[in-house]
């Protein structure tokens, strides 16, 4: 039986209106540094190297090799490989001292490292916090300072053997039995290695029993005090979080359990599994469990996925454009904001353009769900 959707306003009714309300913003934004006196250093001079034509590589080469790689052999030599893409723009002192880090590096590994592990986490300490106990617990309780939630996530996207695999599943069971952390972000890729889409029931039921006990304890810790978010990789992981997201919460034991999925606005798949994500949860609450909650971001792994298919000689799985993408976030918020296709989950509007931000803020006042939805940003890339 066809249904009837009273769609309310024209969506596209709303664009000068959030032009105006991101004028407003900028302009209380302006006003609030203005005000503002305390300074970031480390901001700034990060802010610095990222517009180096190197600062992007040297930054994640220097994330990605030297802080999270453990042998400190291996991350010396790779401290020599990226110190060749030091940004001109970094101030003199910091270029001397990564001159002399890369030429002691091969003889004191186990000294230059860790003096470049604390210099980089200086730098970006406002978008990367440290895991360690003690400087995790002061930065999440200086974040909570402003009333925002913490969505936290692990670093190290896809896990290559078992044992990394169970360490880091560990990790995140690690942070969500701590007293300061109720919602952490997890990745199929992440906890089951080597993941194959060949064997697709075989593997997401491989990938739920390793989630399952995880689950479990967040549902008997009580509503919102254990929030598990399973986000998106790639888009061959698509389909797989997706049934792994629903066999989970199908179980009888998870029932009354909340969780999250995030949904990538760039693939065109999206808003088809909006509508699936839409309908699935509207039968679980009518049939008494708990709703759930979608994140809904544009997508961050665009150039992995333009090597991976021009590798395999695919077609791009990603919308051609930045614009075809920011237009298939606001149809994918369209067709989602309406009380009765809501009445099953909460939705995360993700991001940090400003016109899509207000376009949602308003749109969800005229569709009367604004009860639904709530804003989210990556800490250090906006204010």
């Amino acid at each position: 039986m066809a249904r009837t959707v009273n769609t309310g306003i024209d969506p596209h009714a709303l664009a000068d209106p959030a032009v105006d309300l991101v004028r407003t913003w900028l302009l209380r934004a302006q006003e609030n540094q203005r005000k503002n006196t305390q300074k970031n250093p480390a901001e700034d001079r990060l802010a610095a190297v990222l517009q180096d034509p190197n600062g992007l590589e040297f930054t994640v080469g220097f994330v990605d090799r030297v802080v999270r790689t453990e042998d400190t052999k291996a991350a010396a030599k790779a401290l020599q490989d990226i110190a060749t893409l030091t940004p001109q723009s970094m101030p003199a002192t910091d270029r001397a001292q990564i001159q002399a880090g890369t030429a002691l590096s091969g003889v004191l590994p186990s000294v230059v490292v860790p003096a470049a592990r604390t210099r980089l986490r200086q730098m970006v300490g406002h978008m990367v916090v440290d895991a360690r106990p003690g400087p995790f617990g002061k930065s999440v309780k200086a974040l909570r300072l402003h009333g925002h939630r913490l969505n936290i996530n692990l670093l190290g996207e896809e896990v290559l053997g078992e044992d990394e695999a169970k360490k880091h599943l560990a990790d995140a069971e690690g942070l969500l039995r701590r007293e300061d952390v109720d919602y952490v972000s997890l990745k199929v890729s992440s906890v089951v290695p080597q993941l194959s889409h060949w064997g697709f029931d075989r593997t997401a039921e491989r990938v739920v029993e390793r989630l399952l006990p995880l689950y479990e304890t967040a549902a008997t810790k009580g509503t919102g005090k254990m929030f598990i978010n399973l986000d998106m990789e790639v888009y061959s992981d698509l389909e797989l979080t997706i049934e792994v997201f629903q066999r989970l919460l199908n179980k009888p034991q998870l029932k009354n359990l909340e969780a999250g999925i995030v949904i990538q606005a760039y693939l065109p798949d999206a808003l088809g599994a909006i509508q699936r994500l839409s309908e699935w949860s509207g039968q679980r609450v009518a049939d008494g469990g708990a709703q759930i909650k979608v994140r809904l971001v544009k997508g961050a792994n665009l150039a992995m996925e333009n090597v991976d298919a021009e590798m395999h000689g695919w077609p791009l799985a990603t919308m051609e454009s930045k614009q075809a993408t920011d237009t298939n976030y606001k149809r994918v918020l369209s067709w989602l904001f309406h009380p009765e296709r809501m009445r099953g989950m909460r939705l995360g509007v993700a991001g940090h353009n400003l016109f899509d931000i207000a376009f949602a803020h308003l749109l969800a006042a005229e569709r009367g769900v604004t009860d639904r939805i709530e804003f989210e940003m990556l800490q250090g890339m906006a204010t």
